[in-house]
This record gives C-alpha cells, sequence and structure tokens, in this order.
C-alpha cells in the first residue's frame, strides 16, 4: 500500500470498503475521478484497489496552486505538487493516471457526460465551491456511479455540509444515500 509515498494522507479508500463493494470492481475497467488531489494518496490508493484492472483510468483534478480560501498552504502548493509527482512516479501504474492541473469548475467540462463510475469530491471546501463541483460534476457520473464527498458535518456546519446539502436538497429525486462514514458521504446516482 502506498510505497514510498512522500507527504500526508487521510482517510483512504479502504474507508469505502463497506459502502462501495470492492468485488463489483475487480474485474472490469473504472474510470474514477478525483477532485482535489494533494498529494495523491486517495488517488493512488483508488489504483491499488477499485481501480485495478488494466485498463482502468484515473482522473484528478487540482490547480496545485496558493489561494485566498486555504492560507494554511500558502507557498507550499509547488512542493505538494512535486512530491505528487513523484508518489505518481513511483505507483508503478503512473499510466493508469491523467492529471488536469486547474480548477474543478475549467477542468469538469473536458469531460464526456456519463463517463465516470467513481467521483470523488474534496476540493475547496467552501459550500459554493462544493456545491458547484457536485453539480458540474454529477453530469460526468454514470447512472449507478457513486459520487463521494469528503468532510461532511467534520468542520462547522456552515462549512462544506452546507454545500453539500444544497445539492442534495435540488437532486433528491435523482441520488440514493447510501452511506456516511467516517465524514465521508456517499450517494449513488439514480
Amino acid at each position: 500500500m502506498l510505497n514510498n509515498f512522500i507527504g500526508k494522507s487521510h482517510f483512504l479508500p479502504n474507508n469505502w470498503f463497506n459502502i462501495i463493494n470492492i468485488n463489483d470492481y475487480k474485474d472490469r475497467p473504472i474510470n474514477y475521478l478525483e477532485i482535489g488531489t494533494y498529494y495523491g494518496a486517495n488517488l493512488l490508493y483508488c489504483g491499488e484497489t477499485y481501480g485495478l484492472h488494466k485498463d482502468s483510468k484515473l482522473y484528478c483534478i487540482d490547480p496545485w496552486e496558493d489561494y485566498e480560501e486555504y492560507l494554511e498552504y500558502k507557498n507550499e502548493q509547488q512542493n505538494i505538487y512535486e512530491s505528487f509527482m513523484k508518489n505518481v512516479q513511483t505507483s508503478g501504474f503512473q499510466d493508469k493516471i491523467v492529471i488536469n492541473r486547474g480548477y474543478s469548475h475549467k477542468e469538469v467540462y473536458k469531460f464526456e457526460d456519463d463517463f465516470f463510475d467513481i467521483i470523488y469530491i474534496d476540493g475547496n471546501h467552501e459550500p459554493e465551491y462544493v456545491l458547484e463541483d457536485a453539480v458540474y460534476s454529477f453530469r460526468k457520473l454514470k447512472k449507478n456511479g457513486i459520487m463521494i464527498f469528503d468532510d461532511f458535518d467534520q468542520i462547522d456546519p456552515e462549512y462544506i455540509t452546507k454545500g453539500i446539502k444544497a445539492f442534495l436538497s435540488a437532486y433528491s429525486k435523482r441520488i440514493s444515500i447510501i452511506g456516511l462514514q467516517n465524514a465521508q458521504l456517499f450517494i449513488k446516482k439514480l
């Protein structure tokens, strides 16, 4: 698991096993999208679990640059990006990884509709950006595809959770909530 990994990691896809059956993905290729990649721990571990099939593709979107909402990472983004790139290179499956360095509101549109099997949203946690990421990404998710939101109800409810709840309310007839574990909320597209 994540040999020679450089950087920080939080909850990895092994947190998903109780909700998203890994056996449903072991014999078929998947298209996976991650918004907000940081050092790449989640992306790479997904490649070692849900994305094992030789034809799976793991897409990520992250600007890896300083911006006002995240002053705690000021002047660290270039180092984080360089560590991420080293992690990708040592992963053993870098050919499956497609890196989109940019902002999600510009990058998500580039994908076909109904393309992704799993989408993990862990980008900018301001409510309007979380809502925007969910709305833009939902079109790109296949029917019965899974969308995962990070940090649900973990931080001040006026923070990320407000954006997620707005999405859940607006899309209530098109989704099913399938689980909540360790502050990660899982929905399925109907």
